[in-house]
């Protein structure tokens, strides 16, 4: 992206989807109960470097899969991931306008206008819920890996529900992302967090589909509560032929005191179906973070790509 001016030209990786690869393990145990585990590598292709500093970075987890639901044990994706990868119509890809910039952070710099949140919980277990008649709900709980001398561990939380069932797509979920606590005076061992909590839908007319949501944030430091940021975005998703095209609004707004600050995002994307496994696309985002204020100056950031997905 660009930022005040400063341009970059690159081969990237993963703007659709994350780039990787990995293993599934399905075992069945009998009376409906199966032993399941996921391995998943991220990496990028230009360079082949890992994508998240881990060998299996994107996800490791192993659990029983029944007739209720799945419980699981490892690094994993959160309630909060899963949901909003479905209820924005981006999907969470590098253009989506619903993006954030660095957790624990009020403004990116990143793609995307909203604060943010942490997708996958490490040292973690997580329940999925099977689907009936098109509800599901899901939780999970994040022990932390931080724990020191002077400070407990951060934890994570998470919870959802989802509705998805002909046309219509409703859910509402809560994640509280625990970071690092302090460990000086005079707050020591206060809890560090993020909270987010996103309602959201969408109806498919059969030629379009219109969605939107409203989520609240804030980010606790120290022990103190920061001013909500209040999120909302409108999207929408058009079917044409093998092309779909999707456009997405965002914005976030957060006040303290007399002073406010409104962080906007448009998400543009367009993607060529040439087989099942094949597709080309090309997306656009321009994201502005009003960093000073009324009487200060804006960041811009703007991202443009092109490039082809494979999936095997």
């Amino acid at each position: 992206p660009g930022v005040n001016g400063v341009t970059q030209t690159r081969i990237s990786s993963g703007n659709l989807n994350g780039s990787r690869w990995g293993l599934r393990v399905s075992e069945d145990l009998g009376g409906g109960l199966a032993a399941i585990a996921q391995f998943e590598s991220g990496f990028s292709i230009d360079s082949g470097a890992s994508s998240q500093g881990a060998l299996f970075g994107r996800q490791a987890f192993v659990g029983l899969k029944s007739g209720f639901g799945t419980v699981a044990l490892g690094r994993q994706y959160g309630p909060y991931d899963d949901m909003k990868g479905t209820l924005s119509l981006q999907g969470n890809n590098a253009f989506d306008a619903t993006g954030g910039g660095v957790i624990g952070t009020v403004y990116g710099p990143g793609i995307g206008a909203w604060v943010g949140y942490n997708p996958r919980i490490n040292n973690s277990i997580k329940f999925q819920s099977n689907n009936y008649s098109g509800l599901s709900f899901s939780a999970i709980y994040g022990m932390g890996e931080d724990k020191r001398s002077d400070a407990s561990a951060s934890s994570t939380f998470g919870i959802g529900a989802m509705y998805a069932n002909g046309p219509i797509t409703v859910g509402l979920v809560h994640q509280n992302d625990g970071t690092a606590r302090t460990t000086t005076a005079p707050n020591i061992n206060a809890k560090n967090e993020v909270e987010n909590t996103l309602f959201a839908g969408a109806y498919d007319f059969g030629y379009a589909k219109l969605g939107g949501g409203y989520n609240e944030a804030r980010v606790r430091a120290n022990g103190n509560a920061d001013p909500k940021s209040k999120e909302w975005f409108i999207a929408l998703s058009a079917p044409l032929g093998a092309t779909t095209l999707k456009a997405q609004y965002a914005r976030s707004k957060q006040n303290f005191g007399s002073v406010s600050y409104e962080n906007d995002s448009i998400g543009l994307d367009a993607v060529y179906d040439f087989s099942k496994r094949t597709s080309a696309y090309v997306g656009y985002n321009a994201t502005t973070f009003d960093q000073a204020g009324p009487t200060g100056g804006d960041l811009k950031n703007r991202r443009f790509g092109v490039g082809l997905r494979h999936k095997f």
